[in-house]
């Protein structure tokens, strides 16, 4: 790894991180924060989006009211040549923002319909789904699609998405979850606490002291992910952790394939990040911690599988009163022995 590169994963704080890691796996992730403060953080990721990684954010305001056909008009950006040194057309994707509440978004769509333009339009590179956890199941389903096919229908054109196409969601409070299978296709999630601060909109950060990757800095990233080593026994490390947290009396469900797919995936680009070339189990262990919070599920006293056997149903309550999703993914840690 270069030292320009070295040097600018050390000035990146935990937002920055985040998006990398998702960026090198091509994978999305759930962002939270504290309610006052998420219209500030979509502002962040937007501009962390577009100044750090070169990317086009386009943001879409989320609610109930919703539909399908807004939320696909509200991703979709110009398509047009884009130059990573060109910071004429990088500005004008910077200003990409759609609230699906307001009645001039809600006009937008219907223009479009019937008329005899050819729309080229295409998938923005990162789509800041604000309050994703509120939309209606239709919404979520067809963001599910999107996700998987990295295509869209409106009803002039299909569009579609770049390799590094990513989702961000962020929900309208810590802890809130989206649909079942939209939920488990989201590889990562990470909280944002306000003690960490927002940088880039606060202007602590000039735009000359920004860390910024290039296409060719994501490539070789990549790479060294790929031929981190992967002994055998961290195999074994990981396909125990996940043998036990679905045996976990705490835990009632949310250990999907998919999780330890991602699982393994995320432990590997940790290491470049570290400055290492193979994964040790502390990775696999800090990889756990970002692939299952917003997966889990935890077991309730009406739940908890002992009780099936005789358990006391008022020992097992207050067993798990107080019990959260770190403290279950701790319990399942510390009974994995550890390789040496």
């Amino acid at each position: 790894m270069g030292e320009p590169i070295r040097a600018n994963i050390h000035e990146l704080g935990d937002l920055e991180l985040a998006l990398l890691i998702c960026l090198l796996a091509r994978e999305h992730c759930i962002i939270s924060a504290d309610p006052a403060s998420k219209h500030e953080l979509q502002d962040e990721l937007r501009i962390i989006c577009s100044s750090v990684f070169g990317l086009h954010p386009a943001v879409v305001e989320c609610s109930h009211d919703t539909t399908p056909d807004e939320f696909s008009e509200s991703i979709l950006v110009d398509s047009v040549d884009y130059d990573g040194d060109d910071t004429e057309h990088k500005a004008s994707y910077d200003q990409t923002y759609y609230s699906t509440d307001s009645p001039s978004a809600r006009g937008r769509a219907p223009g479009r319909f019937g008329s005899n333009i050819l729309d080229n339009r295409r998938i923005a590179d990162v789509i800041i789904a604000t309050n994703l956890d509120l939309a209606s199941e239709c919404v979520q389903v067809q963001a599910l699609e999107l996700i998987r096919t990295k295509r869209i229908f409106t009803r002039t054109a299909m569009h579609t998405a770049s390799k590094d196409f990513m989702v961000i969601a962020t929900t309208s409070k810590p802890g809130a979850r989206l649909s079942k299978h939209v939920n488990d296709l989201f590889c990562m999630s990470h909280f944002h606490s306000v003690e960490d601060g927002l940088p880039y909109l606060q202007g602590e950060i000039s735009k000359d002291g920004m860390p910024k990757f290039s296409e060719s800095d994501i490539k070789e990233l990549r790479l060294l992910a790929h031929e981190a080593h992967f002994m055998p026994e961290l195999a074994a490390y990981l396909h125990n952790i996940v043998v036990f947290m679905r045996s976990s009396r705490y835990i009632q469900g949310g250990v999907t394939a998919t999780a330890t797919r991602q699982l393994r995936v995320i432990a590997k680009i940790l290491a470049p990040l570290h400055g290492l070339d193979y994964v040790p189990p502390s990775l696999v262990a800090l990889a756990v911690h970002k692939v299952y919070p917003h997966r889990l599920r935890l077991a309730t006293a009406e739940t908890e599988r002992s009780l099936q056997w005789g358990s006391d149903p008022e020992a097992v309550r207050q067993l798990l009163e107080g019990l959260t999703i770190e403290d279950a993914i701790e319990d399942v840690l510390a009974s994995v022995e550890t390789p040496l």
